[in-house]
């Protein structure tokens, strides 16, 4: 993965993303994830998918994931989560997160996702537009990295 170009965000985590231990609540790990994925598309990409949701009536949606709970963050850890497209198809793509802590460099929680391109007129699939396909493929690691198993 040394030639593997990793796109990054980094949170610290507030008092509103823990539970009543202190740890962050499981299910902003799924945020954190989703707001990377999100920076992505937007600033990698270079899609805006406002613009496709207002206009085409289209967007991407999570249809599956797998995730691992491996260490629980704490009040105040800074974390960076990582976003790596993994495979594209014709109407979903898969990509795979990371959520370190920034200080031990351990890794927290590792999830990879299925997300489908819906026509959200006929709740259906549809082909993943080509341009957004070319930019996703200029970025995917190389063959082997494909086949992730989560830690």
């Amino acid at each position: 993965m040394s030639d593997l170009e990793v796109f990054k965000s980094e949170f610290r985590v507030y008092y509103e993303d823990t539970d009543v231990g202190g740890r962050v609540y499981h299910a902003n790990y799924l945020k954190f994830c989703e707001r990377t994925r999100t920076d992505f598309v937007r600033e990698v990409l270079g899609y805006k998918q406002s613009e496709h949701l207002q206009e085409d009536k289209k967007g991407f949606v999570v249809s599956s994931l797998k995730a691992r709970f491996l260490a629980g963050a704490k009040l105040e850890d800074e974390l960076i989560v990582t976003c790596i497209p993994v495979s594209l198809r014709k109407a979903s793509l898969e990509m795979y997160q990371e959520v370190i802590d920034k200080h031990s460099q351990k890794v927290l929680f590792a999830m990879q996702s299925t997300i489908a391109y819906v026509n959200f007129a006929t709740d259906r699939p549809e082909v993943i537009p080509e341009e957004f396909a070319k930019a996703l493929q200029a970025k995917m690691p190389s063959q082997d990295f494909k086949t992730v198993k989560l830690p």
